[in-house]
């Protein structure tokens, strides 16, 4: 089903907590709400089986911190019966050491994780948790797991990081994992730590296009562009004032109380779902679903 500009839906972003085990100072807690509802297993698969309906394909599920689910293995398993193609997870990896052979196992394709230094110091800064041997042991469990691609999430922040994005592009590298440098995200939740630390990426980009082998641009991912290096691979996620970034904006977000969200950077337009699912009104379901895709709508217009 495509929204009122075109795009379609291809892939759920789902958030399955809203707790975290980290205090990143920059997040914008990504499906953190007031509500106190938490999906079970059954309604995830369910609002999955439904996603699928409408041309979803693609599942990633995201917290909070997601590992922090003690039946996470059995939502893997669950969402990886649906007819969809691929799961994904977003984790922050310091509990992926014990649990990657198991989600592997249930179904998990492959996995984000979180890393913003290879500094425990500045780790311990950004987080205020001294978990960085966590971190990495959840990398190198994850790659053992089969899982891939493995990709590394670097927000970059000015004069805390910036400084170290050739140092992480070679660790992913030696590991056969994939840098994804992001642009810090402006939200109601962090306006303070992003007028402070916002770094630019266009000079990265500009820097990666002069080195790289190869560039591809990923349509069917907010058109951002993959930088092909003779060190390794580098992803470029820039989100910021970018209307293309925008335009192929193919995902619809499901938060951690079963609230339907068009947009990532917008609030005010959520749609209830896990009540139809509850009370089984599935075709009201359906409706919350078409509803939330027509309310879909660029955040930076062209």
């Amino acid at each position: 089903m495509y929204d009122r500009f075109g795009r379609p839906l291809t892939g759920l972003r789902v958030s399955v907590t809203s707790d975290c085990n980290l205090n990143c100072f920059y997040c914008h807690q990504e499906g953190c709400l007031s509500g106190d509802r938490q999906m079970t297993v059954e309604e995830i698969g369910k609002a999955i089986e439904l996603a699928a309906e409408f041309g979803a394909r693609k599942v990633k599920l995201t917290g909070g911190e997601p590992l922090l689910r003690r039946d996470i293995a059995d939502i893997v398993a669950k969402v990886s019966k649906q007819p969809i193609e691929e799961v994904s997870m977003a984790t922050n990896g310091t509990l992926l050491a014990d649990t990657a052979f198991d989600l592997a196992d249930s179904g998990l394709d492959r996995v984000n994780i979180s890393l913003d230094t290879l500094d425990p110091d500045t780790y311990t800064f950004i987080t205020t948790k001294p978990m960085l041997e966590d971190a990495l042991a959840g990398i190198d469990a994850a790659l053992d797991a089969g899982l891939k691609p493995v990709k590394l999430n670097m927000v970059l922040l000015a004069g805390i990081n910036d400084d170290e994005v050739e140092r992480m592009l070679g660790y992913a590298a030696g590991r056969g994992a994939i840098l994804q440098l992001i642009e810090l995200l402006q939200a109601p939740t962090n306006e303070g730590s992003f007028a402070i630390y916002h770094c630019d990426l266009v000079d990265f980009e500009r820097k990666f296009g002069e080195m790289a082998r190869a560039v591809e641009t990923r349509q069917t991912m907010h058109g951002r562009k993959r930088y092909i290096l003779p060190e390794g691979e580098v992803e470029v996620v820039r989100p910021m004032h970018n209307s293309e970034f925008c335009m192929h904006c193919t995902r619809l977000r499901l938060t951690s109380d079963g609230h339907l969200k068009p947009c990532l950077l917008r609030d005010g337009n959520l749609v209830d779902l896990l009540s139809h699912l509850r009370s089984g009104a599935m075709d009201k379901a359906r409706v919350a679903f078409e509803e939330a895709i027509a309310r879909r709508e660029p955040f930076f217009m062209g």
